[in-house]
């Protein structure tokens, strides 16, 4: 972001409304976030790590057969500026078909994977996945419409509600030795208790076509599934990009070991979960409606990645310096073999949001080819590497692979965004990076010369926790004062700001 001020007067009302959507869509992700966080630390605790590791397992080998994401169809419907019954008609047929074609290759692959000696409880869950993939289906179709009129707040109310909810029947399977099966059993839930809630409202809105006018349009269909291809499959390749480690993990290693790797992952995630939904729903609405507006897409990206890094750097300090002690009072002192693949994964975590603003971007302004070509090359980092240093160093040698090909996927993408709009990664990114060397290097030395290790744990983690915060901001707003300031003030206006 430019160090000027940013006169809201000359803004117009679209950037208003993004922000405040994007506010509802950060909120209910945060509130997810922390519900999620509570649940898996209950599961977590009653759950073995072999649990994790199958579900982890099936969860590739579901996403693998899934042909939804592969047709692209709801990035196909975003772009299209109607939302008519034929629109409709056609992206609901075509969406509905995919996810039961997924379905029958889901049943047909069970033989296969028991054949492969995965075992039972993988193949099934893996069928049980792509059940829960149908009831997706109809709710994504449901968001989507939303999400096209910007009305990011109800699609998030109804998960707010439906996310807490989706827990009970898991809680009261994991109590009862249902084991992996209390992790599908939320997802089931979620889907459809999601999927109620979006087409209640959506019911209720003007919004949507009457049911009169909806058909089928071949010609509509094609065009969709034109585009949709290209971006399903930047879809297919990133979702390699996320699961293939677990692949190379449970197959070449063991699913207690995956087990242990799918906790470190999670907790490491923290980042690009912080910016989820603010990088896939709001940023992307964003970029596509300011298309051809160069000023406004580069002030827009600039204070998105501003966003991105200022969020997600204070959490990945605070995962590096209390990864054991918070391990421990989390999960227990059975789960500390994920210490060392946290610590390993959180020197990476940055970039994974950062890749999703630069994914979104391209695919927002036309161009998801560019998110294609550079995702491939990661997926081919991956594959490469992740293979010999599985089979020789375990989880370890995956955890270094994932980080090989994440710094490749970021180099390649902002570097094609700076020529775009002119947007300058490193100059983002290197303050920051310089204030988490410098918090590491004095907690370093605090650990080493005070008492803080002799602390009760709970303490120590809250402790450890808050020092990596406010030692970030306080370092943010001691190297960059005036941009840091700035940038404060013109978020706060926005949200002040009445259409």
């Amino acid at each position: 972001m430019s160090s000027e001020p940013y006169p809201a007067e000359k803004e117009t009302p679209l950037a208003y409304r993004a922000v405040r959507g994007g506010l509802w869509v950060v909120a209910g992700s945060y509130w997810q976030i922390g519900v999620g966080f509570l649940a898996n630390i209950f599961l977590t605790r009653i759950l073995f790590p072999e649990a994790f590791g199958s579900v982890a397992l099936a969860m590739f080998f579901a996403q693998l057969l899934r042909l939804q994401p592969r047709l692209g169809l709801g990035r196909a419907f975003a772009q299209d500026k109607d939302s008519d019954g034929r629109s409709v008609g056609t992206y609901l047929l075509l969406e509905t078909t995919a996810a039961l074609l997924s379905l029958a290759l889901g049943l047909l692959a069970v033989p296969v994977l028991l054949w492969l000696q995965y075992g039972q409880t993988v193949a099934w869950i893996c069928v049980a996945l792509l059940v829960a993939g149908i009831v997706e289906s109809f709710s994504g179709v449901g968001s989507v419409i939303l999400d096209k009129e910007l009305r990011f707040a109800q699609a998030s109310l109804v998960q707010v509600i439906a996310f807490p909810l989706s827990y009970v029947p898991a809680f009261w399977l994991a109590l009862r030795g249902a084991g992996p099966w209390s992790l599908v059993a939320q997802t089931v839930t979620f889907n459809l208790l999601s999927m109620l809630g979006i087409w209640t409202l959506l019911g209720r809105s003007p919004i949507l076509p009457a049911l009169h006018t909806w058909r089928f349009d071949k010609t509509l269909a094609g065009r969709y599934l034109r585009f949709g291809v290209t971006v399903g499959a930047v879809t297919l390749i990133g979702m390699l990009l996320t699961h293939l480690d677990n692949f190379y993990i449970g197959t070449f290693v063991d699913a207690r070991e995956l087990g242990y790797y799918d906790r470190a992952y999670r907790l490491a995630q923290w980042p690009a979960l912080l910016m989820n939904a603010l990088l896939t729903r709001a940023a992307f609405y964003t970029y596509a409606r300011l298309q051809g507006d160069v000023v406004r897409l580069r002030r827009t990206a600039e204070m998105v990645l501003w966003l991105v890094i200022t969020v997600s750097m204070p959490v990945l300090l605070a995962l590096v310096i209390t990864a054991p002690d918070l391990l421990t009072f989390l999960y227990t002192a059975r789960w500390l073999p994920s210490t060392l693949f946290l610590r390993i994964l959180v020197l990476f975590a940055l970039v994974r949001p950062l890749m999703m603003n630069a994914n979104t971007f391209f695919i927002a302004i036309g161009k998801p080819g560019l998110t294609a070509r550079y995702n491939l090359v990661q997926l081919a980092v991956l594959a490469i590497a992740g293979y010999p240093l599985t089979l020789h160093r375990g989880a370890l040698g995956t955890s270094v692979a994932v980080g090989m090909m994440l710094a490749a996927g970021v180099a390649l993408s902002y570097r094609r965004m700076a020529r775009e709009i002119g947007v300058n990664l490193l100059r983002f990114l290197l303050p920051p990076a310089a204030i988490a060397l410098l918090i590491l290097a004095l907690y370093w030395w605090l650990n080493r010369n005070t008492g803080l290790t002799a602390l009760p744990l709970p303490l120590r983690v809250v402790l450890k926790g808050l020092y990596a915060f406010l030692a970030f901001g306080l370092g943010t707003l001691a190297l960059q004062p005036r941009s840091t300031r700035e940038r404060l003030r013109y978020v706060w206006r926005l949200l002040r700001q009445e259409e």
